[in-house]
This record gives structure tokens, C-alpha cells and sequence, in this order.
């Protein structure tokens, strides 16, 4: 070997010794943070918890006004209606009057004597050759 290959020999028998011999994940290490940015992390939200109730508190006594939640099961809190999904009939009702529309006869506009047909109906007439009158041929 030359002196050249010896120093780089050399060199990289320093660079595992300065690391131990291999590169290894200090788990000890990794879990320690973890543990204290979760202790850190709780005692972030009770201390915001604890200025959230002096705030409140203070609001009540300056207003006079307290604001206690009330029962989530209303229908109605506020401005919002709690409607419950059992007993709910809009998309019912709302399918059933389009249902009507597309599977009967009715008038569009009467005075023009535009009227619709089901449209059952319509796709048949109109894959078979028949289109309305003023329709692009």
C-alpha cells in the first residue's frame, strides 16, 4: 500500500470511532422529546382552558349576561335548526315532486302551448326520429 492509501485508511478508522462504530437512532433521546412536547403540549391547553373560564367569568360579571349551554337535543339552538336525519323528509319529498314532473303531463307554459311529456316517453320519440317542433335537425 502506499502512504496515500494509509491515510485514507487511517482517516476513515477515525470517522467510525468518532461515531461509535456505526450510526444508531438514540431512542432514549427521540422518546424524551416526545414526552416533553406532550407534557408541554397539556400544559398549553389548561393553561388556555384557564384563561378561556377567567375571560368568560369576567364577560358575565361586566355584561351580567351568562351564557350556559343548553340542551344539545333541541331542535332549535340558536338560529340553527338541529334536524334529525330519522325524521327529515326534504330529499323525499323533493324527489317525489321531480319524480312527478319527469313521469307526467303537465304544461310548461300554457299560453305559448308548450306542454311536457314523461320522460320515458320523450326519449323513445326522440331516439326514434321525432323532435319537437323548431328543435335543430
Amino acid at each position: 500500500m502506499s502512504g496515500h492509501d494509509k491515510s485514507h485508511l487511517s482517516h476513515d478508522d477515525h470517522k467510525a470511532d468518532a461515531h461509535g462504530g456505526e450510526d444508531e437512532i438514540a431512542y432514549g433521546k427521540v422518546v424524551a422529546v416526545g414526552v416533553v412536547s406532550l407534557a408541554i403540549f397539556a400544559l398549553s391547553i389548561l393553561w388556555a382552558a384557564r384563561i378561556l373560564s377567567r375571560e368568560t367569568e369576567r364577560n358575565e360579571q361586566a355584561t351580567g349576561v351568562t351564557h350556559r349551554p343548553t340542551r344539545v337535543e333541541q331542535e332549535e339552538i340558536g338560529i340553527v335548526d338541529q334536524v334529525p336525519f330519522a325524521i327529515d323528509k326534504r330529499l323525499h319529498r323533493w324527489k317525489a315532486e321531480h319524480a312527478a314532473r319527469l313521469n307526467g303531463y303537465g304544461w310548461v307554459d300554457r299560453s305559448k302551448g308548450i306542454a311536457h311529456v314523461p320522460i320515458e316517453q320523450a326519449m323513445e320519440a326522440v331516439a326514434g326520429g321525432a323532435l319537437p317542433a323548431g328543435a335543430p335537425r
